[in-house]
């Protein structure tokens, strides 16, 4: 123990990449916890789907949604959240499961819907990446 201090400061990069990973993961759980929004892992989602019709709403880029996306999952910009969108405004009674690429940016646009009036919005817990590492279905176009 009395070699730590000399641990650290031989090995400060490793260190200071642990705190911003540490800092990353304790700002995107504030974040999800501060919008109110229920987390779904992969199994949860996929029983929603198939027993309540829930939608997906993939927020990657375009290049990205034509790569692979979850099954009937709906792009969706988050830029284009702000409008008023027609394909969502029918979805406004089901339950929305938003996603990302792996988790961590779909809590604001996730709160964005729910602001406008969707009725019950989930994140998908680790994103598409969660996913894809479920092994659960994806949909190439």
């Amino acid at each position: 123990m009395e070699r730590l201090p000399e641990f650290i400061a031989n090995n400060w990069v490793l260190f200071l990449a642990l705190a911003v990973i540490i800092l990353w993961i304790l700002t995107s759980e504030m974040t999800r916890f501060t919008f109110g929004l229920a987390q779904l892992d992969p199994g949860a989602a996929t029983d929603k789907y198939n027993r309540e019709d829930a939608l997906f709403v993939d927020l990657r880029g375009e290049a990205d949604f034509r790569k692979g996306h979850l099954p009937g999952a709906m792009h969706v910009l988050p830029s284009a959240l702000d409008q008023k969108n027609r394909r969502l405004e029918k979805a406004k009674k089901k339950p929305v499961i938003v996603y990302c690429q792996n988790g961590m940016q779909s809590a604001k646009p996730g709160k964005q819907l729910k602001e406008q009036g969707f009725e019950q919005v989930f994140l998908l817990k680790g994103g598409f990446s969660g996913w894809e590492a479920a092994n659960l279905p994806i949909e190439r176009k």
